[in-house]
């Protein structure tokens, strides 16, 4: 028999009984959508999982801190200082993309007549883009900058104006990009001195700065602080240290400390870093290297772990009820196949005697149980796609949940299908009535021609 005779002959001989054949792809079809929905159940619980970890920080960057400079790791080694040396030792490790130290200082920020103290994060500009700090308006840091500045989005609602009686706040349009900005590590600079309050020995000169970009709202620290140039923020804090010093600590306003030098108290490096990993499963790796030189080192990813062993019961029993819908599926396929064979054994005999070779036999209820199987995984996957839009437009509290956002309460998917579960499901779908057509056919292929043609 030629190919194409078998496939005509297969959809004809699935069209004789219509309502049979139609609630065999029936139940392909739940088989299918309920494999689907629960996979789709377990993914968006884990997707769920990494936008909360992301929440909490990015999942690529490792959080290091020098607690104990001066100590020794567990094998005996000394704790070095987390200084330039080491920061570029952390940005050769193997899987790092790249690494910063993180110098936070507090000063005094002008702008027009309004004025607030903010905090002053520096980083390095070589590194800027790859902390995936989102820039709403404007640009972010480069490597020729000097006295400019990132804005995070809250830090324009935090001006006021220091000379009115009452609190007055700057305007809700007020933006740092269109004002002249200056900078003081007097934190008294430009006011009128409470009675009782003794003046600076030598004055702070202010330092012009540009405001260069807003950060969009990330829901961390950014948002309420100032991202300059890493070479820039230690110029600020040794003006301050002097500053501090000439005036014995009178008048002048406090910062982070950060970096210091000289004293056999005080750090002589970082007291905070950050490590860009390339790719998500480097990450684990670098955070033990790190930890091994003697530092705390921190990232988001260290809890997806936990949340999953957490979530791992619920995702097989989920696993294990799509399975199951699929294998009573296969197990209605194989029976359909059974009663054709039975009702058809006559026929099989006839189309025998006419020439027809075995594989041709099995080749026909092959395509016969796939036809099942296609429609099946079709109308499966439309209809999952349909149980998961209302999975999540109802919000059924499985895998999502409502979460805060910068933009606002935000509610994650109950239900997540990505492209590949499709085609999986498909495969599946098909693969499952090839198998579950497998024996059937190979019973028609061994009928005797002459029990066959006695057949009433």
């Amino acid at each position: 028999m030629k190919y194409l005779d078998t496939l005509l002959l297969s959809i004809k001989n699935l069209w004789r009984h219509k309502l049979r054949t139609i609630l065999t792809v029936l139940g392909v079809t739940i088989g299918t959508c309920a494999i689907v929905v629960m996979i789709s159940l377990g993914l968006a619980m884990e997707k769920n999982f990494l936008t909360q970890l992301n929440q909490m920080g990015n999942i690529m960057q490792i959080q290091v801190y020098s607690y104990n400079e001066g100590g020794t790791t567990p094998d005996g080694n000394k704790i070095e200082p987390m200084d330039d040396k080491m920061i570029e030792k952390f940005s050769k490790m193997e899987g790092v993309e790249g690494a910063t130290p993180i110098m936070e200082l507090s000063l005094k920020i002008m702008a027009g007549k309004y004025t607030t103290y903010s905090q002053i994060i520096g980083v390095d500009p070589k590194v800027f883009n790859m902390l995936d700090i989102p820039i709403q308006e404007g640009r972010g840091l480069t490597e020729t900058d000097t006295d400019v500045m990132v804005v995070g989005s809250y830090v324009p609602q935090m001006f006021y104006n220091p000379k009115s009686t009452r609190w007055e706040p700057a305007p809700a349009d007020f933006n740092l990009m269109e004002q002249k900005i200056t900078v003081s590590w007097d934190w008294n600079y430009g006011e009128k001195p409470y009675p009782g309050m003794p003046k600076p020995k030598v004055k702070a000169r202010p330092v012009k700065v540009e405001a260069v970009g807003i950060v969009g709202q990330t829901g961390n620290i950014y948002d309420y602080s100032l991202i300059m140039p890493l070479a820039t923020v230690k110029k600020y804090k040794a003006e301050q240290e002097k500053f501090n010093r000439q005036n014995s600590g009178g008048g002048g306003g406090g910062g982070g400390i950060i970096i210091s030098r000289g004293g056999s108290n005080e750090m002589k490096g970082y007291y905070q870093a950050i490590i860009k990993v390339k790719d998500i499963d480097s990450v684990t790796d670098v955070l033990e290297k790190v930890k091994a030189l003697g530092y705390e080192a921190y990232t988001p990813l260290q809890y997806l772990e936990d949340m999953k062993q957490q979530s791992a019961g619920l995702r097989q029993i989920l696993l294990g009820i799509g399975i199951m819908a699929l294998l009573i599926a296969i197990i209605g396929i194989m029976n359909t196949m059974y009663m054709s064979i039975y009702e058809r054994t006559r026929e099989i005999g006839i189309i025998k005697v006419i020439g027809a070779r075995l594989k041709d036999i099995k080749r026909l209820f092959l395509l016969e149980a796939g036809w099942i199987g296609i429609l099946g995984g079709v109308c499966g996957i439309g209809l999952s796609f349909g149980l998961s839009a209302l999975l999540n437009k109802f919000q059924i509290n499985i895998g999502g949940q409502i979460m805060w956002m910068p933009q606002g309460d935000q509610a994650l998917p109950s239900s997540y299908i990505p492209p590949w579960l499709v085609l999986a499901a498909a495969v599946c779908s098909i693969l499952a009535s090839l198998i579950a057509g497998l024996l059937p056919s190979r019973r028609a292929m061994r009928l005797s021609v002459m029990k066959a043609l006695r057949q009433d």
